[in-house]
């Protein structure tokens, strides 16, 4: 372990650890190592290494600015940490730590690939793009051909039931011209079926009665 100084601030809440770790970074040049949730109080603690008068003024510049709305709950500063504490201050449920050595590893691996082997990779990968494969396009195309089949018979059928619909509207149309062209003789119902005459009573009209209800159903 490096034998620069290790300081923490445990905060109320995960936003007044953001706000320490802000202020930390700007009073002094140190470096932000992660926060760490403690389990089961809802404390945050915020992780930081430096030199040993940096990390010291960092610390008191957060509780100093936090201190005042009271969301500080401890801090300490270790001068030179123990080699068998790493595990404590650099762990899982260190957030941040564990993203930095991501990027590190991946970045190693990188490195490592020699370049031959890339290029083969990448020829091997050209030379599968480059070969169709007969089969697929073949069973695909008997699919569409399926299709197309299915397709067509469904307009086939559609076709049909749209002949049968217009030939039935032409019938009902002939039927309503036939019976709108038969004469009437009633000028007050116009019904062909009525057999009263124009100039005639009204009673004789076979819908007086139901005029005359209608009549007083509007009065």
């Amino acid at each position: 372990m490096s034998q620069l100084a290790i300081g923490m601030i445990e905060t109320m809440g995960l936003a007044a650890g953001i706000e320490a770790a802000d202020i930390c970074l700007k009073s002094a040049n140190i470096n932000l190592v992660g926060y760490e949730f403690a389990r089961g109080s809802g404390m945050t603690v915020v992780k930081i290494e430096g030199n040993v008068g940096a990390v010291k003024a960092a610390i008191s510049a957060a509780t100093a600015a936090l201190g005042k709305l009271g969301k500080v709950h401890a801090q300490m500063v270790i001068p030179r940490p123990s080699d068998s504490i790493e595990m404590l201050i650099r762990n899982e449920s260190t957030v941040g730590y564990e993203t930095e050595k991501e990027e590190i590893s991946q970045d190693n691996i990188k490195d490592e690939i020699p370049s031959d082997e890339n290029n083969d990779l990448n020829q091997e990968g050209s030379d599968e793009k480059e070969e169709p494969d007969d089969s697929d396009n073949h069973d695909s195309n008997e699919e569409n051909f399926e299709e197309d089949e299915e397709n067509t018979e469904v307009i086939d059928e559609d076709e049909a039931e749209d002949e049968e619909s217009e030939e039935d509207l032409e019938d009902e149309s002939q039927d309503s011209s036939q019976e709108t062209s038969k004469p009437y003789t009633c000028n007050i119902c116009k019904d062909p079926k009525c057999p009263r005459q124009k100039g005639d009573l009204r009673i004789y009209c076979i819908h007086y009665k139901e005029n005359k209800e209608k009549d007083n159903k509007d009065k």
